[in-house]
Formats: structure tokens, C-alpha cells, sequence
């Protein structure tokens, strides 16, 4: 008998040990000020931080209305606007975390009226991540990539002009890589290399904004091998088409020397 009381005290000492040292679950926090405020006021308020560039401020007030109401078009515009701060503190780290975000508004609303911004948006932080020129051009062939996703699935939407004009700029960072590797080729006196770059250059990129560089390099370059008809026919397209450049004169000059 004695026995049996002894097992029984040392089972709820055990139980008694064991509920102290369990782990709690953790209670969501709620901002006090949340409680006597509705939707519209916090969303409010996350708007008066984000026009003063309070990002992490900002996103507290839309993140609580869009996890306490994610059906509510109130909601849908808050998960946006949490994406929005994160794009816009624009760190290597808060950009991945804004693709993300909407990437998630996509595949939560695909049927949004806001879906071509987001989609956008995620173009948009391929071209913020984009390199200079002379480096890895990674990231700005998922900008054209993303671009084109998004002028695709929304050829209608009236984002489509701001879609289109950054897409000309991530095209032209792309040109000015394969026109930096042509100039390398040429002065490793590689001018074959440097001729089939320039032909690549022209054909895939033709509204580079340094055309006329790259007609005056093929012409430097076709003139280095022999090729002087050829090279004039470039010298004579800077002087026809890009009169106004700063390789006109010196095309003019070459054309006096090269002779067919």
C-alpha cells in the first residue's frame, strides 16, 4: 500500500515538472493600438509612414490588416503594399523578400486587377539587381525575361508603357556587355572575334543607342583583316545614318584612307 502511495506521488511530480518546463505556445502580439482602431484607420496609418519612407513601420499596419482580413480588398492591397516596402528599402535581402511577396499576391489573386503591377514589380527587382555593363549580366536577362512574362500575359494592361521602356533599358545594358567584349577583342587584336560579336550585336540589339559605335568598330575591325570593302560600307553607314555622332568625323577620315 505504502508502495503504490510512493509510485503515485512520484508520477504527479514528474507531471507537475513536466508542465513547468513544456513549452508555451506563443500568443500572436497585437499592437494595443490595433484594438480600438478599424481596417480602414490602420491602413491609414500604414499609408502616413510609408509617404514619410518609414518602410518597417508601414509594413506593421498592412501586415496586420491583410492577415486579420486577406479576403477583404483592403487585405489584397495591404499584402501589395508589404511588398512595396520591402522593394523600396531595395537591400540585396529586402529585394528577394519583395519578389516574393509578389509572387505570393499572384498566386493568392490571380484574378486581381493589381496582378500586372505585381507582376511588373517582379520585373522590376531583376532590374534593380541589374550590373554594370562590364559585369555579369545575369540579372538583366531576368529583367528581359520578366518584362516580356509580364507584356505577355497583360498586353492590354496600361502598365505596358512603363514595362516597355524598362525593357529598352535592360536590352541596352545587355548591347553595351556584348559592344565592352568587342572592344576587348580588338585590342587583343582578335578581330575576327570581335567582327562575329559586332554582327551579333547588330542583329539581336537594333536599337542599341550606340549603333553608330558599333558600325565604326565593325569597319576598324573589317579594315584589320583585309576587308576594306566591306569596312568602307560600315564607315559609310555612320556618315549616312548617325551623321551627328561623335564617330562621324573620324568615319570620314577612314573612308579617306581605306581604299576599296
Amino acid at each position: 500500500m505504502k508502495l503504490k502511495r510512493f509510485i503515485t506521488l512520484v508520477a504527479m511530480v514528474a507531471f507537475i515538472v513536466s508542465c513547468h518546463h513544456r513549452p508555451r505556445t506563443a500568443r500572436p502580439v497585437v499592437e494595443p493600438e490595433f484594438l480600438n482602431l478599424s481596417k480602414e484607420q490602420i491602413f491609414q496609418r500604414g499609408d502616413e509612414f510609408y509617404a514619410k519612407k518609414k518602410w518597417q513601420k508601414a509594413r506593421l499596419y498592412y501586415s496586420h490588416v491583410y492577415e486579420n482580413f486577406p479576403n477583404d480588398p483592403l487585405g489584397r492591397r495591404s499584402l501589395l503594399r508589404v511588398a512595396d516596402t520591402y522593394y523600396n528599402q531595395g537591400d540585396a535581402v529586402n529585394l528577394v523578400e519583395a519578389q516574393y511577396k509578389y509572387r505570393d499576391f499572384i498566386n493568392r489573386y490571380p484574378g486581381s486587377e493589381n496582378a500586372d503591377y505585381a507582376m511588373l514589380q517582379i520585373a522590376m527587382v531583376s532590374f534593380k539587381q541589374m550590373e554594370k555593363p562590364d559585369r555579369d549580366q545575369q540579372k538583366t536577362r531576368e529583367a528581359v525575361e520578366k518584362f516580356n512574362d509580364m507584356l505577355r500575359t497583360y498586353p492590354r494592361s496600361a502598365l505596358k508603357p512603363d514595362a516597355e521602356a524598362h525593357l529598352v533599358q535592360a536590352m541596352d545594358r545587355l548591347a553595351k556587355h556584348e559592344h565592352i567584349v568587342a572592344k576587348f577583342y580588338m585590342k587583343r587584336k582578335s578581330y575576327l572575334s570581335a567582327v562575329q560579336r559586332l554582327n551579333f550585336l547588330v542583329d539581336t540589339y537594333p536599337n542599341y543607342t550606340d549603333r553608330a559605335g558599333v558600325f565604326y568598330d565593325l569597319g576598324t575591325s573589317l579594315s584589320a583583316l583585309g576587308r576594306n570593302g566591306e569596312a568602307r560600307l560600315y564607315f559609310e553607314r555612320v556618315l549616312s545614318e548617325f551623321p551627328q555622332s561623335t564617330y562621324a568625323d573620324r568615319a570620314k577620315q577612314r573612308l579617306g584612307t581605306v581604299k576599296a
